[in-house]
């Protein structure tokens, strides 16, 4: 079943963060009932500074597809 969630910049960041500290992606994957690939685009767009620029722009949070 698809779950249609929107999740805050700073819950993305965090999960990011989390990955980049180096817990492994499918602890953080079942810890948060998330894909490994949102985790794997939220982690590339924490890399190059995009999460940053939605929260600066006010963008709203990705619906999980």
């Amino acid at each position: 079943m698809v779950k249609n969630r929107t999740h805050s910049i700073d819950f993305k960041r965090q999960v990011a963060q989390d990955y980049l500290a180096g817990e492994p992606l499918h602890s953080l994957a079942r810890r948060y009932d998330l894909s490994r690939n949102l985790i794997r685009i939220w982690v590339r767009k924490y890399k190059a500074g995009a999460l940053d620029e939605d929260l600066l722009f006010g963008s709203e949070p990705e619906p999980l597809h």
